[in-house]
Formats: structure tokens, sequence, C-alpha cells
């Protein structure tokens, strides 16, 4: 997915301009790899401890250090370009784990070392797993439904494993939710090279990119793979049946004009995602609305808001997009919060990538893949160990742990200085809750936004609509031309777009109870042989990469399919008492987090209380599970 690579040789000169916009603690674990020097992992070169998710781009270091850095990186650039063997071709656990450390200017664990490691060398290019094709894997069919994030992935583990699969989209196009979300500045809050494929790196031209972008790299990296030729669009997976005597999958498709037909597979990878089905409040008088109104993820593109009165109705993730985009534009905006979020600083918000930067990142894989490495660490891990509960600390009503109460001050500060003066705000935009108790939020304007003399917060439940707007809780109506229900999704209802069968004809449905999903490593539930979810209950992360998230779920199930394969065994099914332990140790685990807080009410949790969206554990402590678990936690299926 990289361009081609620069078509001439650069020139030490040339070099040195371009290391002038590189990230000092990336380049610099690039000049210790090509050299093995020691004295650059010591001081006075070893980066200082960031600050918030910001990429620390001058290591916090003097500028004479960060100009020896810049020399020796463009010394250690020249011998990679000449196609010198690095001194340290692929470090080892330890080395990984100690050269992060260094990076980060913080402790690292001993127990991510291996995770980094192997990240590491998939990244630089050494590894990818097992590219054989598996014995019998073209005889067999896997069924894919979705085209998103995970199911671009799962074609293209079994386009590698050899695996004959169909994949079927309800789209006309790869993508999933980045299709449907098309409502003005979408984008990730994730940065752009942390949210990408590790089989796909992109040369991306900004720091956190917008939908549209995001959109294209989906449709290449789709088409590169090789998946289009075994991909029917435009059709849904309305039923599917497991057949015990045959030990497959009867399903039932619908193409775009309803005709339906019935295909069997062996087994069935579910990639529909959860963030794609919206929840808008059925609130009296919603059919007298007179103007346009609907969900943030169906805006119309030709939809004109410039003059017009807008009411969002709600202050998560898509309104923080959608609110700084339209202020400007619109005769007034009225933002109705029922619980505010906690923001967090978004210092390259829209922001291009340097074009030196972009050179580096795409030309050498051994700063790419750091750079990758220092970003996951930032927004991973570093992020969790502040969300787990703190049975000794003495204000839980306010943090649950010193470390959250921290952030919480943290965060407090940057709100009263991005309001400048505005009091009147303060006390309506500041959460009661710990910070991260709901989903953390990147500041793309929003507080600047609500400064602006046309935008309104109300701070108040919409209760019905009328002709010309909405009613708020306290009686009082609020005139408006255009209604967008920023109000999330119906994310505890896994799997609801299709009916599962499994055996002794128990639905899915009926086996989570409607909305208590539970899967083992979100990916396995007992009594639906061959059936395997990606991003599954309790598989996404709670902070970190879910492009990441994703890739484990699926290499896990590759590994059982080639073990299923290649000892000829058709059908597998989840031991009980396996998934029961899981089960037992994601409620224990999830009590421990920040997300159950009494204090917060968030769509992590489903209608009982229970968390059911995010993994409650540390990015390694997942990993370490599904990459040691095998086919030793489940039962053969044998025909009758």
């Amino acid at each position: 997915m990289i361009d081609e690579p620069e078509p001439r040789r650069q020139t030490p000169q040339e070099l040195r301009g371009l290391v002038g916009s590189a990230n000092i603690p990336t380049l610099l674990m690039v000049i210790y790899q090509v050299t093995r020097d020691e004295r650059w992992l010591r001081p006075p070169y070893l980066p200082t401890r960031s600050k918030g998710l910001g990429d620390h781009d001058s290591g916090g270091l003097p500028e004479p250090v960060q100009e020896e850095i810049r020399a020796a990186g463009v010394r250690a650039l020249l011998d990679l370009q000449d196609g010198r063997a690095p001194a340290i071709a692929l470090p080892d656990p330890e080395q990984t784990r100690r050269m992060l450390e260094a990076c980060v200017g913080e402790p690292v664990d001993r127990s991510y070392g291996e995770m980094f490691a192997r990240e590491f060398r998939r990244r630089a290019g050494a590894d990818d797993g097992p590219a054989r094709p598996v014995r019998g894997g073209s005889d067999l069919r896997v069924l894919v439904i979705g085209a998103g994030v995970s199911g671009i992935i799962a074609a293209h583990r079994l386009e590698r494993m050899g695996v004959s699969y169909l994949v079927v989209d309800k789209h006309d196009a790869p993508g999933g939710n980045w299709l449907d979300n098309r409502y003005p500045g979408a984008g990730v809050d994730t940065p752009s090279h942390l949210y990408s494929f590790s089989f796909a790196p992109r040369d991306w031209t900004q720091h956190f990119e917008l939908r549209g972008e995001l959109e294209r790299y989906f449709a290449d990296t789709f088409d590169r793979i090789g998946a289009r030729p075994r991909t029917r669009f435009g059709t849904e997976v309305v039923r599917a049946e497991f057949d015990e005597g045959r030990q497959l999958w009867d399903v039932e498709l619908r193409d775009s004009d309803g005709l339906r037909e019935s295909i069997s597979v062996n087994a069935i990878v579910s990639a529909v995602g959860i963030l794609n089905r919206p929840f808008v409040p059925a609130l009296p008088g919603l059919e007298l609305f007179g103007g346009p109104s609907f969900h943030s993820s169906e805006w119309n593109d030709d939809l004109d808001v410039t003059g017009k009165r807008v009411a969002v109705i709600g202050s998560g993730a898509s309104a923080m997009q959608i609110v700084p985009a339209i202020a400007p534009s619109v005769r007034g905006l009225t933002v109705f919060q029922r619980t505010p979020p906690w923001v967090a600083p978004f210092e390259k918000f829209q922001q291009p990538i340097d074009p030196g930067a972009r050179y580096l990142l795409r030309t050498f894989p051994l700063y790419r893949t750091w750079y990758w490495l220092k970003l996951y660490w930032q927004f991973g891990d570093k992020v969790l160990d502040a969300l787990r509960k703190d049975p000794d600390w003495p204000h839980p009503e306010r943090a649950v742990n010193a470390r959250n109460d921290g952030h919480r001050e943290f965060f407090t500060q940057y709100i009263r200085d991005e309001l400048a003066g505005r009091e009147d705000l303060f006390g309506k935009v500041v959460p009661d809750y710990p910070p991260f108790g709901k989903r953390i939020l990147l500041d793309n304007g929003w507080y600047r936004a609500l400064c602006r003399p046309n935008v309104e917060l109300v701070n108040e439940a919409v209760t019905s609509v009328v002709e010309g707007g909405v009613v708020s809780s306290s009686g009082a109506v609020h005139e408006a031309d255009v209604l967008v229900w920023a109000t999330g999704f119906t994310a505890s209802r896994f799997v609801s777009s299709l009916e599962i069968i499994g055996r002794d004809g128990q639905s899915l449905r009926e086996a989570w109870d409607d909305d208590d999903a539970r899967a083992y490593l979100g990916v396995t539930v007992p009594g639906f042989p061959n059936l395997f979810l990606l991003g599954g209950p309790n598989s996404f992360p709670g902070s970190g990469s879910f492009m990441h998230f994703m890739e484990v779920q699926m290499r896990y199930v590759g590994r059982l399919l080639t073990c299923m394969f290649d000892l000829d065994i058709r059908a597998i099914d989840v031991r009980k008492d396996v998934f029961d332990e899981y089960a037992e140790l994601v409620d224990r685990t999830s009590a421990t987090t920040v997300w159950t807080h009494p204090g917060t009410d968030t769509f992590f949790r489903n209608s009982r209380g229970r968390l059911v969206f995010v993994s409650p554990f540390r990015n390694v402590e997942y990993w370490t599970r599904a990459q040691s678990a095998g086919l030793e936690d489940y039962e053969i299926v044998a025909a009758p």
C-alpha cells in the first residue's frame, strides 16, 4: 500500500532536511538498532515521559541534544539506504521491551516483550504468520459476513491460507461503518498510522485522517489482497442454521432486489460489526417534525445546513465531530447534552503530516515500525493502567486511582483554558464521573464551538418533538429546522442483523438472552460450531488500536482453522467449561475497571449493567491469552 520507493538515493544534505521533522524518540530507536551503540539508550539522549496523547516529537530533550540525534539519524538512514543490515536485525523480546521503554520514557513491564517483538517482526515485514496453503483448505468454504475493517482482515488471512471463501456485504463497496457515517467532520480519533492494517501500510497525509481517505484506503486494500472477485456486494445474510448431520452451515442470502438464495459453508466468520444499528429514541411527536430529521449515521450528502437552525441531540463522538464542522455556517445550533464527556487535547487535529516525516514513514520500515509501537503504547496500555480501581484510593466518587485523578485535574484545567472565561459553560461541561468512565473523546474544536454566539448548550434530555422543534425535560420548546440524532447505536445487541441457529435448534439470540452476549475470547460460543465472531462481546480494546485487536482475533481463528484442516476435523465447538471459566474471568476483571463505576452510564454496558462491549483486560493480557489458546479448548463435533 505504500507508494513506490523514491526514484533516487537521497544525499546526506537532503536526508538532513528530511529528519528535521522526524519524531525524535522514534529516530533514536532507529539509530540504536542500526548501531547497537548503548550510549543512545542512556542520558542525555533518553526522552522524557510524554504527557497526554501527543506525539512528543521533541522527546522533551534540549535542542542541542535533538540536533545530535538528528545528525546520527542521518548516518543511520544512509546506512539503511545503502542496504547495510542493522546491527540488530530483529530485536528479541527483551531488547524490544528495553528499547520501547527508552522510547516512551517510562517503565514497560517484561510481559510486553513477546507481544511487541512479534508485532515488530510483522510490521517490519519479517513475519505475518504461515503463508503456506493449509491442507485441504481449497476444498472447504468459509463465509465472511461483512467487508468492513474486520471483514478485510478475515479475507486477507484466508487468502494467505489458501482457503476458499466468500465475502458478502449489504453495501456496494468495502468499508463498513465508514460508508454509512458521512456526516460533516467524520474521521478517526485514532492516529492514522495506528488505524492501519499491519499488512497494508499507507502513505497517510494527515495525522488523523477523515472519512474520504479512509474509504479509499479500504477499497485499495480490498483490491490488493485479492478479495473483490470473492465478494458479493449488495447482499445480506438473513439466516444461518447449523446442520449437525452434514456438519455444515446452511445460509440464506438476500440481494438488493430481494431475491433469496441458499448456500452451504463449512464455517462462518462474522464481521458484521456492532456500531451499525442506529438508536433513535421513540419520543412522542417524532413523526410531526416538518423538516429533515435523521440519525447522524444517515446524513445525506445533499443536505445543506447553511443558514438553518440545527438541533443536535447528543454529545458523544459523532456530535463531537459534527458540531465544530457545521457551527460556522448555521444560523443557530442547539446541542442537547445529558452527560458531558471527558475530552482530551487533540494537538494534531486535521494537521498534515510534514513531507519529511511522510518520507521517513514511507521509505524506512524500521522508522515506521517504531513509530507504530510508540503510538500503540501511547494510546493503549499506558492509558489502560489508569483505568483500574485502587481499593485503597480515598476518593472513589471522583476517580478510581491516583493516576486517574491526575487525568481529572489535567482535563479539567484544559477545559477551563479552552472556555476562556465562559464560566456559564464550565459547570455544564465538566463531568462528575471519573475520566475514561465513558469513552474518552479528542477535542476537535468542541469547546470553542460551544463558545460561539450562535451555539447553545442545553443540559437537558429531549422528551418530545413538535412540528417546529423539540421539547426538553424542563418543558422548554427549542425551535429547529433540522434535527440530528447523534444518539449512538444499539451496541449491546451483537450480531443482531441476522438469525443464527446452532445445535439443538437454539438461536444465538436465545443463548445470549437478547443483549447479554458472551463469547470465549469474544470469538466463539458453545452450541454454535465453526462460528467465529470478530468484534464479539468484550473484545473491543478499551483504549488502543481496534485494527490490531481484530488482527489478533483473526490470527487466532486462522490457527484454529489450520489445525482443523490439517487434522481433517470437520467441526469444533468451544467447551462449556472453558467458556464458563472465561466468562467468570471477564466479569471479575470488569468489576475492577472504571467502566463499572456506579457514576457512569455507558453503551459499554448492557441493559442489566454488565460490561459487554469493551475488553476488561489490558491489551497485552488479551494478546497473551489469544496467542496461547488453541484446539484443546474445543470438542470435536462428530456427525450423528
